[in-house]
């Protein structure tokens, strides 16, 4: 198809600007700024899903094989109760502080990026520009267009220096300023409430043994219910993802009771019971 043609079939596909954009009266006296938006926001929540599954899952799978290991290995209640609730503390902490560090090891390594930018915008501005101007020519615009851009761009630099780091890195730089507690605190609440869901059945007025049987029943309810919440606020299927989420925490859990039985004998030692 020659230029024309394809002039022509864009201008079909795109409605008329008239149509789509509503001129408001004083928009040249808005500050020129970084856009915000509350779907931007709202999706920065929802991807906080990451930090549920991860620490619902890791709480569910770890604290089971402590309990069901301990249940086995000491046949007491107590001992089973204990160390569950000590698995439960030292690894939502754990998580918390996990969680918190990684993000600001993040938050610096963006900054460290964003500081090396700056200097290059600084140091080389022509160099810069004709980058960014190569970025826009890529992504369809000529090169007047793409220069008439950039030179706009230039004379407001923190937008400057957003496009260049979203184009270059692909990432936004606001990452560094986002100093935000809310994901260590669902990491390590997360990782509480997945722990406290094998030690339920030792807390049921049943026999041990029946505890024992039980809390693997419970920990799949628990991974099930995970997944199928993750699979909802993605607009998925939730029962595909429930089921996914439980395949592979069995699958994990397996291998570590595999690991468990057959490695320890290979060193003298008697095979480790579920986990424990």
């Amino acid at each position: 198809m020659d230029e024309a043609g394809e002039s022509e079939q864009a201008t079909a596909l795109t409605p008329p600007v008239r149509d789509v954009v509503v001129d408001v009266p004083g928009w040249q006296a808005v500050t020129p700024r970084i856009p915000d938006t509350l779907q931007r926001r709202q999706l920065e929540r929802q991807r906080g899903i990451r930090e549920v599954v991860f620490g619902v899952q890791d709480g569910i799978l770890t604290t089971l094989g402590i309990v069901t290991g301990v249940g086995v290995a000491e046949g007491e209640r107590a001992a089973v109760l204990i160390g569950g609730f000590l698995a439960l503390l030292a690894g939502a902490l754990s998580m918390g502080v996990g969680q918190y560090l990684g993000a600001k090891s993040e938050r610096d390594v963006v900054q460290a990026a964003i500081d090396m930018e700056r200097r290059e915008m600084s140091d080389d501005p022509q160099g810069e520009f004709a980058e960014q101007v190569a970025y826009y020519k890529l992504k369809g615009f000529s090169a007047d267009e793409a220069q008439t851009i950039v030179t706009r761009l230039t004379k407001h630099p923190d937008i400057y220096l957003y496009e260049m780091m979203r184009d270059e890195f692909g990432i936004d730089p606001r990452v560094a300023e986002q100093v935000d507690l809310r994901g260590p605190f669902v990491m390590a609440g997360s990782y509480a409430v997945g722990s406290l869901i094998p030690i339920l059945s030792f807390l049921a007025p049943i026999s041990l043994r029946a505890s024992v049987l039980f809390s693997p029943v419970l920990a799949v309810c628990g991974l099930f219910a995970v997944g199928a919440y993750a699979g909802k606020l993605s607009n998925r299927n939730p029962l595909q993802r429930g089921l996914e989420v439980v395949a592979f925490g069995c699958g994990v859990f397996l291998l570590s009771y595999l690991a468990g039985h057959y490695i320890p004998p290979l060193f003298g030692h008697p095979p480790v019971p579920l986990g424990g």
